[in-house]
């Protein structure tokens, strides 16, 4: 472990670019006593001061309580896909394998939807893995086990669902703190998690 003031010099030496680097992605992974020195950093440069509020609501962990008040809430938002409004909106792990010759894709997308929406592209993503996934040596392997994984999966879709909620939210903190927690904030979250697996 490297001691602060050493942290404190190298951090002098950064450009600016390093430090909103460390801010922006980094901070979250930081020990409690370097943000100080990170926050300093940013204020005695005159960089963007939202950056400090940025470090602060990464760094602002939900408790157990909020984790899970965040949880129910999102089961009852309305559905990303089919805009109906339900309590059972989850978070699905779609996984695919395509495969031919030498080249095999495998995908594993993290979709939010109702629960009639995730089963279904659930399925669709077993039929196409079972009938697309096997033509390749890599594919030979990889089908049967994903498969399986998956088939075993849909048995504990409501505990694999909270896991997967609850690792979103802690991945994604300063996102959820700069928001206001409401419906419409956490629509644009899920609606933000969706786009990135289309």
């Amino acid at each position: 472990m490297y001691p602060l003031e050493d942290i404190q010099e190298n951090y002098r030496t950064f450009d600016d670019n390093k430090i909103i680097k460390i801010a922006l992605n980094e901070s979250k992974g930081l020990r409690k006593e370097v943000l100080p020195i990170l926050k300093k950093e940013i204020e005695r440069r005159n960089l963007n001061l939202n950056l400090i509020t940025w470090v602060d609501c990464e760094n602002n962990s939900f408790s157990e309580k909020e984790t899970n008040k965040l949880i129910n809430d999102i089961s009852n938002l309305t559905c990303w896909k089919c805009k109906a409004r339900s309590n059972s909106v989850q978070a699905f792990e779609i996984n695919t394998v395509i495969s031919l010759l030498i080249l095999c894709n495998d995908s594993t997308k993290t979709w939010i939807l109702c629960s009639s929406c995730g089963q279904s592209k659930k399925w669709t993503s077993l039929l196409t893995t079972l009938f697309l996934g096997w033509w390749s040596k890599k594919g030979i392997f990889l089908t049967p086990y994903t498969l399986i994984k998956d088939i075993t999966n849909l048995f504990f879709q409501n505990k694999k669902s909270d896991k997967m909620l609850r690792e979103l939210i802690k991945a994604n903190t300063g996102t959820l703190r700069s928001g206001s927690l409401d419906d419409t904030s956490l629509e644009k979250f899920v609606a933000t998690i969706n786009e990135a697996s289309e």
